[in-house]
């Protein structure tokens, strides 16, 4: 047990994170940043990680936690555990799980008071359409007034007057809209056009010995019913102008996302952990949530044949992953240097808010390899490359700002 599709977290919905958001624009909140803890294999790691994420919280001097993971099953001892060390600590903690009738805890403490539970289907089972059970903006706001109310029966409130704050690591996302995908004899973006050059795939696939195949294909909107594979990610179309992630300015592509599929050779496996998600392609996403694309997007698809046995590998999906980012990449080259289209332009700061509660979100994600892991600090926004992946790093949670949440500091393989 752990993961199934319709609850899976994927690299768009952590570069669009509800929680983020809302923690962000609260002007009543004190909001530092993002513990990432990863899901461990062995129950003594889980403890060990998370009184290392309590501890960080302490220094922090944090007065309350939202835990959010996308597991349930041998996960929920991750989420108990942390739950149960910030408690310890005398943090007080929200809960965000799926639970429903598959995925009541199979662990609980006393610290263990409060958990909103964000599945969506009536039937309260898991279900194989990516997004339909995800984390979405209501649940997001239901934690934090819970949060808020456990606070203020502790005292712990904004004050009056409130001390003057501080804005740090500016970062900036230039939006660029785009109209129409096509293919074409190079890849380029002129006058809301994203040219894709034809053949984007063949010199990847020849580097890459675990896939046999890779097919890239654009849907426009509305093109949904046909058959997809099963989901590996969604991911934006983003990349570094200037700066690292979290700060400095960012080139973003609008309306339009990337979808990453695959299947084994041979075997016909579909890469997935307790159900798969190929099928009818409006069956088996739900369209407009975070992390899923807009039912307004056009798609680019890029679909992997495995090796057989190789799309139940770590380092079979890893490469998938790569692929797809130097697929990416060869947009980006043409994104980070746009200047002659028209853009929106929005500010994000790290900002501080003295005299308010310090709330922390802590994501628990998943650490195990295969369809189980998750990375940080890629190269680029949402990406791959570059990036350290969390089961190699023992699982030891990371603190990050909530900036680069925004710019994609967390990748996952689901």
């Amino acid at each position: 047990m752990g993961l199934g599709p319709s609850i899976k977290m994927t690299s768009l919905h952590h570069y669009r994170c509800p929680i983020t958001d809302l923690l962000g624009k609260d002007e009543k909140v004190d909001f530092p940043g993002v513990i990432i803890n990863g899901v461990s294999e062995v129950y003594g790691d889980k403890v060990f990680t998370a009184k290392r994420t309590a501890e960080l919280a302490e220094a922090l001097a944090i007065d309350g936690a939202l835990v959010a993971i996308d597991g349930w099953g041998n996960h929920h001892i991750d989420f108990v555990e942390v739950i149960r060390e910030l408690g310890i600590r005398g943090i007080p903690s929200v809960g965000l799980s799926y639970v429903a009738q598959q995925g009541r805890l199979v662990a609980t403490n006393p610290y263990v008071e409060t958990v909103i539970d964000f599945n969506k289907e009536a039937s309260g089972y898991e279900t194989c359409k990516v997004g339909e059970n995800n984390l979405t903006e209501i649940d997001a706001v239901k934690a934090l007034a819970l949060l808020q109310s456990k606070l203020k029966k502790k005292g712990i409130v904004p004050a009056d007057p409130l001390p003057k704050g501080e804005k740090r690591h500016r970062l900036t996302k230039k939006t660029f809209a785009i109209e129409k995908v096509e293919f074409g004899e190079e890849t380029a973006i002129r006058r809301g056009v994203l040219t894709v050059r034809k053949g984007i795939e063949e010199r990847i696939k020849e580097t890459e010995p675990r896939i046999r195949d890779i097919r890239v294909s654009i849907l426009v909107p509305g093109e949904v019913d046909g058959f997809v594979n099963s989901n590996l990610d969604f991911s934006p179309i983003a990349v570094k102008h200037r700066g690292s992630l979290g700060k400095g300015i960012t080139h973003v592509l609008e309306d339009v996302t990337v979808m990453s599929t695959g299947v084994e050779e041979n075997s016909g496996f579909q890469p997935s952990n307790i159900g798969s998600s190929e099928g009818i392609l409006k069956e088996r996403v739900e369209f407009d949530r975070a992390g899923t694309p807009a039912s307004s997007d056009y798609i680019l698809h890029i679909d992997y044949l495995f090796e057989e046995k190789e799309g139940r590998t770590a380092e079979g999906l890893e490469a998938a992953h790569r692929a797809t980012d130097r697929i990416v990449g060869e947009i980006r080259g043409v994104l980070a240097d746009l200047m002659d289209m028209k853009s929106e332009r929005k500010d994000y700061y790290d900002e501080t808010r003295p005299g308010n509660p310090r709330i922390l979100l802590v994501k628990i994600t998943s650490g195990l390899g295969n369809m189980y892991d998750s990375a940080v600090f890629p190269d680029e926004p949402a990406g791959f490359i570059g990036a350290r992946m969390l089961r190699d790093c023992n699982n030891i949670p990371f603190f990050v700002t909530p900036n680069q949440i925004r710019d994609g500091v967390l990748h996952t393989l689901l």
